[in-house]
């Protein structure tokens, strides 16, 4: 069976992440939690598909909280904290 996340695919889509203006850490967390080239794009626009979700890609992309997710760009939204900050308040009905 193959892993989706060690596919050339899935490499692109990693690399992809200079044109989004999106850290690479947090484009190889949305590829890491996907199944295919859908679900890894459904979780960098933050609809987070399947097996993800926000505090899964903070843990992966932060390497659990050892690297400073406010030096991670995510596109247009800001750094991996504010989108984190944000999703954690959404989920919690803020």
């Amino acid at each position: 069976m193959t892993i989706w996340y060690e596919t050339d695919e899935a490499a692109a889509f990693i690399a992809s992440g200079d044109s989004r203006e999106t850290d690479k850490r947090i484009m190889a967390a949305c590829a890491f939690f996907a199944r295919s080239a859908a679900e890894a794009e459904a979780n960098w626009q933050g609809d987070f598909a399947g097996r993800c979700d926000m505090v899964g890609i903070w843990e992966y992309a932060t390497n659990n909280g050892m690297l400073d997710g406010y030096l991670m760009q995510w596109g247009d939204a800001g750094n991996l904290n504010d989108v984190a900050g944000t999703t954690q308040r959404q989920f919690l009905g803020g």
